[in-house]
C-alpha cells in the first residue's frame, strides 16, 4: 500500500503542476509564513553550491538564486521541472529529474534546501532520508528546511493508520476536482532536531506561524 500511495503522490504533483502556483497564491493562511521564510533565506550569507530538493515550479529556486552561484534542483515531476526552467531562465540552475526516495547524493554542497517536502516523507523513510541529506552537506555547510509540524485548514481530512504509524491526506485538483491521497506527516520539531544532532549538526528553529517552521542546521 505504501508504494501505491507514493506513486499516487507523484501523480498528484505531476497533475497539479499547471495550477500549483495559483493554488499557493490562493492559500492566504500560509502567505505570511512563506514571505517570512523567503526573507530569511535572502538574509543568508551567499554561498557557491546549493542543492534544492523537491524544487517544484521554482518558487524557492528564484530566491536561492539571490544567494547561490550554482544550484542543482531536483524533482520527480517533469512538468514541475519544465515550469521551473521557464520561470527562472537562468543557466546557473541545473535541473534533474529525480525520485528522492531513490536519490543518493553524489557530492557535497554548501547548502541543502527543501520546502514543503519533509511532510511528504513517510515515517518509515524519515531517518534514511535525513541521513542522505546529511551526506550531501560539506563540513561547515548547512541545511535549511521550511515545512509544517501542524495541520492547516486544508489538512483537516487526515487518514491515519495507527498500527503502522502512516499518515495520509486527501488532495483535490482545482481544475478537475480529481482527488488523490498523498503522504502528509507532521514531524515534531524536536525529533527532527535530535536526528540531525546525532549526525553532527547544530540547529536553530524559527516559527513562521502556528503551523510552519524555518529550520536551519550547520554541519560541524
Amino acid at each position: 500500500m505504501e508504494c501505491d500511495i507514493l506513486q499516487e503522490q507523484i501523480a498528484y504533483y505531476r497533475a497539479r503542476a499547471v495550477e500549483y502556483d495559483r493554488s499557493i497564491d490562493a492559500a492566504s493562511e500560509i502567505e505570511g509564513a512563506f514571505a517570512k521564510a523567503h526573507r530569511l533565506l535572502k538574509e543568508r550569507i551567499a554561498c557557491e553550491h546549493i542543492l534544492e530538493l523537491a524544487c517544484g515550479t521554482g518558487i524557492w529556486t528564484q530566491t536561492l538564486l539571490t544567494i547561490g552561484e550554482q544550484i542543482t534542483a531536483l524533482d520527480v515531476a517533469p512538468e514541475m521541472l519544465e515550469l521551473a526552467r521557464q520561470k527562472t531562465g537562468d543557466e546557473r540552475v541545473h535541473y534533474l529529474l529525480t525520485d528522492l526516495f531513490a536519490w543518493e547524493p553524489e557530492r557535497e554542497y554548501d547548502l541543502v534546501f527543501f520546502a514543503n517536502w519533509l511532510s511528504h516523507v513517510p515515517p518509515h523513510a524519515f531517518e534514511a532520508f535525513l541521513h542522505r541529506v546529511a551526506r550531501a552537506v560539506r563540513r561547515g555547510g548547512s541545511v535549511v528546511i521550511v515545512d509544517q509540524d501542524a495541520p492547516t485548514l486544508e489538512d483537516q481530512q487526515i487518514i491515519q493508520d495507527g498500527e503502522e504509524g502512516r499518515v495520509y491526506a486527501r488532495r483535490s485538483l482545482i481544475t478537475s476536482g480529481e482527488t488523490f491521497t498523498i503522504v502528509k506527516a507532521f514531524y515534531d520539531v524536536p525529533h527532527i532536531e535530535a536526528t540531525f544532532s546525532a549526525l553532527g549538526f547544530t540547529t536553530s528553529v524559527q516559527r513562521l506561524d502556528e503551523c510552519f517552521f524555518y529550520f536551519e542546521l550547520w554541519r560541524h
